[in-house]
Parts: C-alpha cells; structure tokens; sequence
C-alpha cells in the first residue's frame, strides 16, 4: 500500500512541477503580456466551448439525395423494350451422345474436320457386338434354307411384292429424290443443287432410264398375275439395283459442301435411300427364297418355317442395332466443334462425345419474356450490339415449360465470311419498345425500380413543396420483365420518383435538374 501511495505522489509531483515552473515564468512577464496570454486562452476555451465537436455534425444533418422526376406517362409509355442475351449458333447443329457405353476404339477425325453425312467419326469397342451380327446373320441364313414353302407360295409374294415396291419406288423419286431436280419429267432433267457437279450428266442419265424402266414397270402391272414370276424378280431385281446405284451417287454429290443442296433435299435424299436399301434386302430375300424353293419339294405352306425366318430376321436387326449403337456417326454434313473424346477413353451412355454444324449458316437465339415477345413480329430488324442488325426469323408460338421464356430465331442481315461472330457466342440484341398509354384499358407498366416495396404496402414517392418526399399507395400486379403492373389509377401527369430504392417517407431531397 505504502508503494501505491508513493508512485501516486510522484506522478501527482510530475505534472504539477512543470505547471509551477510555467506559472513562475508566467509572473515574471509585463502585465501587458500577461494580459495578451490570458485573452488568448479565453479565446481558445470559449471557440471549443461553442463550435467543438460540431464540424461534422452539420455535414450529417444537412446531407440530401438527389432524385429524377418524370411523369407517369413518359414511365409507362414504353412496355417490353431493353436488351436480351443471344447465343450465336448454326442454323444446323447436330449434338451427339453416345448410345451406349465402352471404350473408344477409333477416332476418325479431328475438331475443325469436314464431313459429310453419315460419316464414321469414332468407335466404341464392339468385337461382341460385331460376334453378335454374324451369328444372327447365319441363323437368318438357315432358316431362309429351311423354309420349304411351295414355288407358288413363293410366286404369290414375288408378285405382291412386285406391285408394291412399284409404287413405293415411284414415290420415292416423285416425291423425295425429283426434289432436286429442275423438271423431271422432260426427256433430260437437269438437277437444282448440283448442276456444276462433274458428274450431273450421267446423274441426269440415269434419272432418264429409270424413268423408262418405271414406264415398263407401270405397264407391266396389268399383267403381273398370269406373268413367270421369275422374270417378274428379275425386272425388280435389275429396276432396284439401278436405283440404288444412283441414289447413293446422288446422296454423295447433295452432300459436297459446295452443292447448295437445302437440309430438306438431304433428308429428303435420305429418306429415299432408306426406302431403296430396305426394297433391296426385301428383293433379295425373295431370290434367295426362290432359288431355295426350287430344290425343294412343294409341300404346302409351312408356318413354322415362315415363323422361324422371321424371328432369325428380327434377331438379325437386333444385332445389327446393337453394333451401330457403338458407331457414332455424322447425322447432318458440316465441321466437327467439339470432340473431346480420345482412343482409350471410357464413355457411358448419353455422354456428349461429338457435336457437328454448319459454321457458314449462323443465328442468335434469345430468350424473352412474355411481354417482351408481344414487341416482336417474324421480319422485324433488330439491332446487335456490334451495330449490325437481324431479321427475326421464327418466334415459338409458346413459353418453355422450364424457363418459362419464349424462344426467338434471328438471322444477321448482310452476314459474310469476315464476320466476326463465332458458334457459341454470347451478344447483346436491343429489343424495341411498345407503346402503351396510362389512360387506356389495361394497367400501367412502371419500373420495378420506381416503386418502392415494403412488407405489407408499395408506395411510389412524389417530392413535397418542402422538398420532402410523400408516398402514394398503390397495388401492384404481375412482374414483366422489368416492369410492373400498377392496377391503381394514376394521374398521367404526375411527376414520382424513378428510383425509390432506399428512399423513405418523409426524407428531404434535392430534384435533380
């Protein structure tokens, strides 16, 4: 305790000593110094006295915000305009996922290769697969052997067949291959896409005979049930092959990059293909029937046997699905953008391993809502944030059931090759404004920003004579866009903030000029 009391004397002795030394001096001075120090301390006490602590305290009290006023009609005069983000993507596009999953085999390509329709990109490993086909076809094989049906059973489907897959052929060329070609019917037609191919000429030629065996064909049906049906298999026989010939010629020139053949004419061409390969397994099936038959001794028709070559014909397609699901193919003829798988890699079903488009043929696609889509029409121009403009090409008639947003297609005008746009950008497209008038049917459309939301009440703000700001109840509807509907009526003069964020009742404020 004693220690305490002494350190407290000594702190005490060392703050009055230097006031005692100060005063001593302070007393020797002239009383005219004396008196100056005085007034000046007096002055300092009673200036810390009146103004300390208020420096800042004026600067709180008097800070205002300044707000924008405008009127409720030049806020609600415009509903649906502002900006949307595109994606720029080809017009044709084609995503691959794989079908099943396996090790990677092969790859045949590399991203930035042209290929056509078709074309093997990779390969999963299918050794079982591939077993699989080859065993179904063997049993197919058999049963074909096996089926002992009578030669007029046998001539009774060679002459359905014969009737059918003459009208199947004729719409085929008709209907999907002329679709190429300017005017099929003169004596020498002359192709639509591909008239600079070096062979159209004896594409053109070929178009012409099969013309005529189509003719002989037609005029052969009124007599196809008294007729041999050997030579009935023949005609079909030579009619197909030629067909199928040229269809696979002219599915190989449609697809050139430089053929200008539309996505239509390829499917189309396709379609037609299909239809021709499958007529030629059916015609060959025949001949092998046929000729088998002609061993054996008719004995009537033999369900069991007929049963069991169809069963070895399904097995047969099952197989073969199962190998071509370990293919991946080029559906549509273009450039590789994305491959990323490698040989040796695993992939599992549904994986995305290939994407293929046409990188000439490019849209922005947006996605607007719905009051937004009611500023647009198909043909109306755009403007894309480079300055360049679109052409709307196609609006979805309908919202996307998980966006809840409508799909919009817009073609760039005057695009060239030295555009800079790349498939999977990102732009920026202006969508224009719809007028709308606050004194007309329907509620207003106002900015979200413009009105002021609370927990139980939406107030817009108008600034006071006094400059403080005085809210307006009003009832709010559906959110559109940015806007919102006010099913309250409002003057169409009456001037409220535009931005009522972090705004309350009562504030004073500054207008802005």
């Amino acid at each position: 305790m004693k220690s305490v009391t002494t350190g407290l004397r000594r702190l005490l002795m060392g703050i009055l000593h230097p006031l005692r030394i100060t005063w001593r001096k302070y007393r020797t001075l002239g009383r005219r110094y004396q008196w100056a120090i005085g007034l000046v301390l007096a002055i300092i006490i009673l200036s810390f006295v009146l103004f300390g602590g208020q420096g800042t305290a004026p600067q709180l009290g008097s800070y205002e915000r300044t707000v924008t006023l405008s009127t409720v009609s030049n806020l609600s005069g415009v509903g649906g305009g502002g900006n949307a983000i595109g994606t720029v993507r080809s017009v044709t596009e084609a995503k691959l996922l794989a079908q099943t999953g396996g090790t990677v085999r092969r790859v045949n390509v590399e991203v930035g290769s042209s290929v056509s329709a078709g074309a093997v990109l990779a390969e999963l490993e299918n050794a079982s697969e591939r077993a699989a086909v080859l065993q179904a076809e063997g049993s197919y094989d058999a049963a074909v052997a096996a089926n002992s049906v009578s030669v007029k059973d046998v001539s009774t489907d060679i002459r359905n067949a014969y009737r059918s897959n003459f009208a199947e052929l004729e719409t085929a060329f008709e209907i999907q291959i002329d679709s190429l070609f300017a005017d099929p019917a003169p004596g020498v037609p002359g192709i639509i896409s591909i008239a600079g191919y070096e062979k159209g000429t004896e594409l053109q030629d070929t178009r012409r005979t099969i013309t005529y065996r189509l003719n002989d064909w037609r005029r052969n049906l009124a007599t196809a049930n008294t007729a041999r049906a050997d030579a009935l298999l023949i005609e079909m026989e030579n009619a197909v092959s030629l067909s199928s010939t040229f269809v696979v010629q002219l599915a190989q020139a449609a697809n050139r990059s430089d053929s200008g053949a539309t996505a239509t004419q390829l499917a189309n061409v396709a379609a037609a293909r299909t239809t021709i390969t499958s007529m030629s397994a059916e015609v060959s099936g025949l001949r092998n029937t046929y000729e088998a038959q002609q061993t054996s001794v008719p004995s009537g028709t033999s369900s069991a046997t007929e049963a069991a070559v169809k069963q070895a014909l399904g097995s047969l397609r099952l197989a073969q699905a199962a190998l071509e699901k370990t293919v991946i193919r080029a559906p549509i003829a273009g450039t590789v953008n994305f491959l990323p798988i490698r040989v040796g890699d695993y992939v599992t079903s549904f994986t995305h391993v290939a994407t293929v488009a046409q990188n000439g043929a490019l849209e922005i696609v947006i996605y607007m809502s719905e009051d937004q889509r009611a500023a647009l029409a198909v043909g109306d121009r755009l403007m894309i944030e480079d300055g360049r403009s679109g052409i709307v090409t196609s609006i979805a008639p309908a919202l996307d059931p998980v966006t809840k947003q409508i799909e919009v297609h817009i073609a760039v005008e005057g695009a060239t090759e030295e555009d800079t746009f790349v498939n999977g950008q990102t732009v920026r497209v202006s969508i224009p404004a719809i007028a709308t008038s606050p004194t007309g049917e329907g509620p207003l459309l106002l900015p979200l920003s413009a009105v002021k939301l609370y927990a139980d009440s939406r107030v817009v703000f108008t600034v006071s004579e006094e400059g403080r700001l005085v809210a307006t109840p009003v009832e709010i509807g559906d959110v559109r866009g940015e806007r919102v509907e006010i099913l309250t009526p409002l003057s169409p003069d009456l001037r409220i903030v535009t931005d009522a964020r972090g705004l309350a009742e009562g504030e004073r404020v500054k207008i802005a000029p």
